[in-house]
């Protein structure tokens, strides 16, 4: 749950409002309280939406048609207004994460513990068409995994079977990744519409991703109308079952009354392929036992309680812990063992049946340590201590132009100015390089979301490097026609599915698919200024002014007013704000969701050179020219923390786990220095 911001209302009807659980489709989703103190979610409509009237018929099926379904397997309506200025519909709230969020964070589900998520989302979907309903927006960001098994949420676009469409003819409603043939033709949603979306999820949650994942909209709607449903290395009855959900003649589907018996009877059957174990990190009591697999026909474990909200779309999912064991001196980044331990078995553990195998803990090396006010040691004094308040310097680069942690927190990386990528181990410490190119001029770099490619601007291309290797294996070529430094790369961006990257140039705005180098956009009237994505990818923002824009369509959402200081921006976790610079020395915080100004942060004294969001989204972190470095809290528009370094900061990075703060210096704290990284325990 995150605090609520400072427009947020505080009473929705007799609901008290105690934060922000997410957003879907149709609006926020808040954590309330009732008049008599139960727990609820709270949906309240966007404001241009409520101004429709076509809407609020709609709205108004919404609670009609959630308030018919109950059951166990779905969030039971309590309250609803939908005639209110701003409608609102109340749920009982569900504790538990969703099956986005579980896959995201610890892979695939065992194939039994799928078929027991299929008998009671089959269950569920029995429950809601018994009312004569249909969900239409089935997929894995409406599942929450509660500790009293799988329940569906939201029924934003539920209509009844026999009402008339409330759209036009051609248009489709949901998420195509999970929507049927018919959907997508526009044709008739039925019962058999959920079936087929039903087998999409339960692929995703075997294997990790859509069984008709493609690199474009056009290709996965392709594929779900043409190809047969990718499954992996599935076999067995579960592979029978999801293939017969996925038939692209509705008439071929199986009937969704008799799948809760035929997903359970499989489920206790024997008949799913075993699963590997999985190996995590335990505490030092743990180590060298085997945990054995529990019974699968025993009930579900709790999942870790986590916020519910009834939306359409979950939060974006936390990255898992880092998985670096505790030592003497414990790596920056790297949470208490017993902590990362407990998180990822219970997670693992989830739907029962997931061997887990212990591994031995690292031996800890100590660190070598600059204080805070970037002061020599004292005569004497030890070099080399555990991390404290003044943070820890990692030497080598001679300068930097880009930082990150790997995704599993246990690298940190950077690109120095002298053509070398660093890469220190977080357990050992150790530094090891690559060799690529230097650029002639200082330009943009930046690495992929993965750890695996470093991007580097060098004149008016992009050249992408492999971390590992330091073998070039990518060109992105801008602008052709410039003179002096009018065509160079100021910023870029990478689509948090890796497939596309956006660039900034004072010729315009280039978009280029990574995988081929193919140039898919340029943005002639978007010059200079930032390059951001959204999380989800679907707006890219950029240029002095900011314009907005929406992806993959590339259509112009809006031009941000007042926005022509904007040269550095990104966007929060959850894509509900965008920072961005105001002046060379503020920050504005904007709204994505009502499109006004939350903020402005004032505290730095010279220019604004990086921003990043912690993984949480609630604080932003910024670092200016004199090596000041800010940690803001966004709720209250404060600085939480202030951090000093030795000089001219030019980039900043959180650990997946938000417990440390990694910062790139130009230069180090002797005219000769390479101290040029420096990390500190985020409070």
């Amino acid at each position: 749950m995150d605090a609520l911001w400072p427009d947020d209302p505080r009473w929705v009807g007799p609901y008290r409002l105690e934060g922000r659980l997410g957003a879907g489709g149709m609006g926020q989703v808040f954590l309330g309280t009732s008049p008599g103190g139960r727990k609820v979610a709270v949906k309240l409509i966007r404001a241009e939406l409520a101004d429709t009237p076509q809407f609020r018929t709609r709205f108004r099926r919404e609670v009609d048609a959630a308030r018919q379904v109950g059951g166990f397997h779905t969030a039971q309506v309590v309250d609803a207004d939908p005639d209110a200025a701003s409608p609102w519909l109340v749920t009982a709230f569900i504790a538990g994460p969703t099956l986005q969020q579980v896959v995201a964070e610890s892979g695939p589900l065992d194939p039994d513990a799928v078929l027991r998520l299929g008998a009671g989302l089959a269950e569920g979907l029995t429950a809601i068409h018994r009312c004569g309903l249909v969900h239409r927006d089935l997929k894995p960001g409406n599942v929450i995994l509660a500790d009293d098994g799988p329940r569906i949420i939201d029924f934003g676009i539920a209509r009844a079977v026999d009402a008339s469409s409330l759209t036009a003819t051609g248009t489709v409603i949901g998420t195509y990744a999970y929507m049927s043939p018919e959907q997508i033709r526009a044709d008739r949603a039925g019962p058999p519409s959920d079936v087929f979306a039903l087998g999409s999820v339960l692929a995703f949650a075997a294997t990790g991703r859509s069984p008709f994942d493609a690199p474009t909209l056009l290709s996965v709607v392709q594929r779900i109308l043409d190809d047969p449903p990718e499954l992996g290395a599935l076999d067995g009855e579960l592979r029978r079952l999801l293939t017969a959900c996925l038939a692209k003649d509705p008439a071929d589907r199986p009937l969704v009354a008799e799948l809760p018996t035929r997903f359970a009877g499989a489920a206790g059957s024997g008949t799913a392929a075993e699963r590997p174990e999985r190996t995590v990190v335990l505490t030092p009591a743990e180590r060298t036992r085997a945990v054995p697999a529990p019974d699968p026909t025993r009930p579900l474990p709790a999942p870790p309680a986590a916020a519910n909200p009834s939306a359409g779309a979950p939060p974006y999912p936390a990255a898992p812990p880092s998985a670096v064991p505790p030592a003497a001196a414990p790596a920056p980044g790297a949470g208490e063992a017993g902590n990362a331990t407990r998180k990822l078995s219970r997670r693992g553990l989830l739907f029962g049946g997931l061997g887990v195998a212990a591994v031995a803990a690292s031996v800890g090396i100590p660190l070598y340590l600059n204080r805070g006010d970037d002061e020599p040691d004292a005569p004497g004094q030890a070099a080399t201590r555990s991390p404290g308040a003044d943070g820890t310097t990692f030497e080598g680069a001679v300068s930097v132009h880009a930082i990150a942690f790997t995704p599993d927190g246990r690298t940190l990386l950077a690109s120095s100015g002298d053509g070398k990528i660093w890469h220190w181990d977080l357990s050992t410490r150790r530094g090891t390089t690559t060799r690529v190119s230097t650029a002639e001029f200082i330009q943009a770099n930046e690495f992929s979301r993965d750890g695996k490619l470093l991007f580097k601007a060098d004149k008016n291309k992009i050249l992408a490097w492999d971390v590992a290797t330091g073998r070039a294996v990518g060109t992105f070529t801008g602008p052709t026609d410039y003179r002096g430094q009018d065509g160079h790369i100021s910023s870029m961006s990478q689509s948090a599915d890796g497939r596309t990257l956006a660039a900034s140039t004072p010729k315009g705005q280039y978009v280029w698919d990574v995988a081929s180098g193919r140039g898919l956009a340029v943005h002639e009237g978007v010059k200079g200024g930032a390059a951001a994505f959204s999380p989800d990818g679907k707006l890219l923002a950029g240029g002095s002014p900011v314009q907005v824009r929406r992806m993959p369509d590339d259509q112009v959402l809006l031009t941000i007013n007042d926005s022509a200081g904007a040269n550095k921006a990104v966007f929060s976790p959850d894509g509900q704000i965008l920072a961005m610079t105001d002046t060379l020395t503020t920050i504005r915080l904007w709204n994505t969701a009502s499109r006004q100004d939350i903020v402005t942060l004032k505290g730095h004294e010279d220019i604004i050179q990086t921003l990043a969001f912690h993984p949480a989204g609630r604080f932003l972190a910024s670092a200016d020219m004199k090596g000041k470095l800010v940690l803001w809290d966004t709720t209250s528009g404060t600085p939480s923390a202030t951090y000093k370094a030795s000089g001219w900061i030019q980039s900043v990075a959180f650990s997946p786990d938000g417990k440390t703060l990694a910062a790139g210096l130009f230069g180090g704290s002797g005219p000769s220095g390479d101290d040029t990284v420096r990390l500190w325990p985020v409070p």
